[in-house]
């Protein structure tokens, strides 16, 4: 078993990482958005779910 933790552990630091970049920029997103708003929040709103839906996939290796 301790074999299969090895392998598995880039793996999970290599998800993590990408999903801790894109979290970064989903927040600098948000950010972005509210010192200098470009679109109303309606349509923001679908955007940052996207984003955040993706960003779990990315998570869970999807």
């Amino acid at each position: 078993m301790a074999a299969n933790d090895c392998t598995t552990c880039p793996e999970l630091h290599t998800r993590l990482s990408a999903a801790a970049g894109g979290a970064r920029a989903l927040a600098v997103l948000i950010e972005s958005e509210m010192v200098e708003p470009t679109m109303p929040w309606r349509d923001l709103l679908p955007i940052l779910a996207v984003r955040a839906h993706n960003l779990a996939d990315q998570a869970q290796g999807r």
